[in-house]
């Protein structure tokens, strides 16, 4: 019986634990307590997490996944049964996965080779030294930023923390009133954050050139350095902040020579990067020249995301993680995905309450209207809701289904519009010149 070890965890990245025991494997997952984005996800409600802990045959808590104790659990673990995979679906774990899973000698990216993907500054660096499309930068820490440092870079630019995750603390700066803005409010917000997402995002920022295009995603499993593409999306953006996405739609609309440019730049990117194998969701913009990466994510696509491509292909995308790292070889066809769908955001403009009179009775009749039988947007009358600044915080998602992608975001931004209504509570709405 082979065993995996899976540590930290998004909400969707649970469902790893039913197909890995549906693989016949032993099943431990690792739980940090100091910074955990999964314990941020269900804001420390343990009872969500409870229903998929069948399928675990240990459930380790530890204090965190720096320092030796987390070297020593999975030296004891591996002495007690030989650990064949080792990986996490979760962004503040997969850097201390990379360098535990090189010392185990299991199937993994290379620490350092990692590092250069996900730390946004050696990312640039790397593509930069080898003349690969990247956006010009910069990098000033909080201090600089404080102290009024000006940027080199002229505007407009995008500013976001050398090492992150979910657009915490970014901003696209249109103006110099954008950035001044940025730098007076991000000491306070990051105050005013939670305090794991403090600690796991970066004081340090980076600061880009703006790429005016449109945002896809190439959902890509590298073996042995050769870039496969099991899916590409279309991601639409808020219409009040292109910085937030609300969708990710599948599949991306793009035609095939489209397709495949982006799949050879992401295998330029890769092949600079050295990252010879894994499971990425990698990000980018795509404008009248040619590609370019917005960000790596050394991880499994997030959200609902693997929801919606199982609904849509019959494949469940975990399964073809946890085959991954255990060695197997996997056969990867893009052409699956016949029909549409999107996983629409559902997230307030600009925060407040949820109606008083608000019906959840009057829910389903809505959705079936839509067609969705995907919902985890639930709440209740006078319910307390967030501004949508970053994918933290969010009410829930949709997955809305249609023959084509575009169809499929359309009647999504509908659905919305119906659901603002319902809840007394105006949602935030996307934009696209796909969409008009």
């Amino acid at each position: 019986m082979k065993h995996v070890v899976l540590v930290d965890s998004t909400v969707s990245g649970l469902l790893a634990f039913e197909a890995a025991k549906r693989l016949g494997c032993h099943v431990t997952f690792i739980h940090p307590r100091d910074a955990s984005f999964l314990t941020i996800s269900v804001k420390g409600d343990h009872s969500k997490i409870e229903p998929y802990l069948e399928h675990v045959d240990d459930y380790v808590r530890i204090d965190s996944l720096e320092g030796e104790e987390f070297h020593n659990l999975l030296v004891k673990l591996h002495g007690i049964r030989k650990i064949d995979a080792l990986l996490s679906t979760s962004e503040a774990a997969i850097v201390a996965v990379a360098r535990e899973a090189e010392w185990l000698g299991t199937r993994y990216p290379r620490h350092e080779h990692l590092c250069d993907a996900v730390y946004k500054s050696r990312l640039r660096e790397r593509l930069r030294d080898n003349n690969v499309r990247s956006p010009d930068f910069q990098v000033l820490s909080e201090s600089q930023l404080a102290e009024g440092t000006a940027p080199r870079l002229a505007l407009p630019f995008v500013v976001k923390p050398t090492r992150g995750f979910s657009k915490q603390f970014s901003a696209i700066c249109f103006t110099q009133q954008d950035f001044d803005a940025f730098v007076e409010h991000i000491r306070q917000a990051r105050a005013d954050s939670d305090p794991m997402i403090d600690a796991l995002v970066s004081r340090d920022y980076v600061i880009e050139q703006y790429v005016n295009g449109t945002l896809h995603s190439v959902e890509a499993i590298v073996q042995d350095g050769v870039v496969s593409c099991y899916a590409t999306t279309i991601r639409f953006r808020a219409d009040y902040n292109e910085m937030l996405e609300m969708t990710a739609t599948m599949p991306s609309g793009l035609d095939t020579a489209a397709r495949d440019e982006l799949k050879a730049y992401v295998q330029q990117v890769f092949t600079v990067l050295k990252l010879d194998m894994g499971l990425y969701h990698v990000e980018l913009l795509r404008d009248d020249k040619s590609p370019c990466l917005v960000e790596i994510n050394a991880r499994m696509m997030g959200s609902v995301a693997p929801q919606m491509y199982r609904m849509l292909t019959g494949v469940d995308p975990f399964d073809m993680l946890l085959r991954l790292h255990l060695g197997e070889t996997l056969e990867i066809d893009d052409s699956l995905i016949e029909t549409a769908g999107t996983v629409v955001t559902i997230a307030s403009r600009y925060g407040g309450r949820i109606a008083d009179d608000y019906d959840p009775r009057l829910l389903q009749p809505l959705l079936n209207k839509y067609d969705i039988t995907f919902c985890t947007a639930h709440v209740v009358p006078g319910q307390q809701v967030s501004v949508y600044t970053g994918n933290i915080g969010t009410i829930g998602h949709v997955i809305v289904l249609d023959d084509c992608p575009y169809a499929a975001a359309k009647k999504g931004n509908n659905f919305l519009a119906e659901l603002s209504l319902l809840y007394g509570n105006e949602l935030a709405k996307y934009t696209g010149p796909e969409l008009t």
